[in-house]
């Protein structure tokens, strides 16, 4: 199975047990390329139990060795340009630096998970426009390997009825589990080169990074669909 495969399943996994914080930071060129820059941190103790022992090589930190995960993300078209784990605090941290040609290949790679992206130019401004569906459906159907890691067995994906966070909800209630997604978040942030925020849905920065912010609870909801939109303009001098 394709190490990337191995990695968002485990993320996947970890995300629908509430247990993942997930930052990605996109820096854009007006041409459609850019920097994507990723961090994911996940419970120490949860991933531990999911793989292996804790030790404080960085090599045996990275689910995967190195070089497979490197040569796979880049058989995408991407450039890594920065890769490190790091055990801190509880947390296991990744750290992913890729450059990629245009935001084309972001949205059809599968290291994303098929998002829909674009950048157009309209007079002397740029909309950025970006949908991501972090529905559980969603994210166990782009990560479910044909087999377990490990075991070797056949993994057939869960019934509805049989969904991670409808076990957690028997098991906690509905409040309590809501409660525990909403200590962790994905964050996402979008940036043009040269170019101020002039408007967008999320939340301004320093008029030049367009952020949104949102809880896991959010995976909750009947239709977790992510709507992000930024329009730019060269900034005056």
């Amino acid at each position: 199975m394709p190490t990337r495969r191995i990695l968002l399943a485990a993320a996947a996994m970890l995300m629908l047990a509430g247990c993942v914080n997930y930052d990605e930071r996109i820096e854009l060129n007006p041409d459609g390329s850019g920097i994507a820059r990723i961090h994911l941190a996940i419970s120490e103790q949860v991933l531990q139990a999911q793989f292996k022992a804790a030790s404080q090589a960085e090599s045996d930190l990275l689910p995967v060795p190195r070089e497979e995960l490197v040569k796979d993300i880049e058989s995408q078209g991407f450039k890594v340009t920065s890769l490190r784990a790091e055990s801190s605090q509880g947390l296991r941290h990744f750290y992913l630096v890729l450059e990629f040609k245009s935001l084309e290949d972001v949205s059809k790679s599968e290291f994303f998970g098929g998002r829909k992206a674009s950048l157009k130019k309209d007079g002397a401004r740029w909309e950025f426009l970006q949908e991501i569906n972090v529905s559980e459906e969603t994210l166990v159907n782009r990560t479910s390997p044909a087999k377990k890691p490990g075991d070797g067995k056949p993994w057939t994906k869960p019934a509805p009825s049989e969904s991670a966070i409808q076990q957690l909800e028997a098991r906690l209630g509905k409040e309590k589990v809501r409660q525990m997604f909403s200590n962790y978040s994905l964050n996402f942030s979008v940036q043009l080169k040269g170019a101020g925020l002039i408007r967008t849905n999320g939340r301004s920065h320093q008029d030049t990074v367009a952020l949104w912010e949102i809880p896991l609870d959010q995976l909750i909801e009947k239709k977790p669909i992510l709507h992000m939109q930024a329009d730019f303009a060269p900034v005056e001098h």
